[in-house]
């Protein structure tokens, strides 16, 4: 099963991914990354439940334009762009709204690798201590990047894809939280129309991706493999 929902005042979609089912009949450790919406509303006593979970990091994954400040200044930010600018690959997507979907993953990962090694750089060099990395509603870049960190610890797919579908439980409170709609049944339409659900969407893409291929073709370093494959020291490598 996926974690529960972390009660942090000013997020509704962040979990912690510790607890996650591995192949290996282990779980993923708790305290190294939480997935989140964008933490601009967070109280701070909502930052100090963050510092309680151990957490010194924050990678914002949004483009320029969309950043806003939030973290306390004891609270390293580190924002990497994991969509990039790249008009030919990005306008298909967004003509069919595939952008808001799992169904754009591999493709992202096959033509823009530079964008996702730069943010697994970033997770992997970060301080001692545990990250949040977010997008703006915590759903498809952050997904993405869940995508590649649970199958660096080799979770198994149910889990995986348990996580992945949480953002959809989650939706009416980011809608309630943020006072905008998040779009869930859109996304919904969207996957339809390719012959998807959100689950068999996500699940396509995560038993596609192959780690070890993937960052070769993307010339990762291998300390940052490591460092992926360990979740930051915290388990044995796969």
């Amino acid at each position: 099963m996926s974690h529960p929902p972390l009660d942090i005042p000013g997020l509704a979609n962040a979990r912690d991914l510790g607890g996650l089912q591995r192949q290996d009949g282990t779980v993923t450790p708790h305290g190294v990354f939480i997935r989140s919406d964008a933490p601009d509303l967070v109280s701070p006593e909502g930052w100090d439940l963050l510092r309680e979970r151990g957490i010194a990091t924050v990678v914002d994954l949004r483009r320029p334009e969309e950043r806003t400040p939030g973290a306390p200044g004891d609270i390293d930010v580190i924002a990497v762009d994991l969509d990039g600018a790249e008009r030919d690959f990005w306008e298909p997507l967004e003509a069919d709204g595939r952008w808001g979907t799992p169904l754009y993953y591999v493709p992202h990962l096959t033509d823009l690798p530079h964008r996702m090694a730069g943010v697994l750089q970033a997770i992997a060099t970060a301080r001692p201590g545990g990250i949040l990395f977010h997008c703006a509603a915590g759903w498809d870049r952050t997904g993405l990047v869940t995508m590649m960190l649970l199958r660096a610890l080799d979770v198994t797919t149910e889990a995986a894809r348990l996580d992945y579908a949480t953002s959809f439980a989650n939706a009416a409170a980011m809608e309630a939280l943020r006072s905008r709609s998040q779009h869930a049944e859109e996304r919904r339409a969207v996957l339809a129309r390719f012959g998807h659900t959100p689950e068999s969407a996500f699940t396509d893409a995560y038993e596609s991706l192959d780690l070890e291929e993937w960052s070769k073709s993307a010339g990762l370093d291998p300390d940052v493999l490591l460092a992926l494959r360990t979740w930051r020291s915290s388990a044995p490598a796969t």
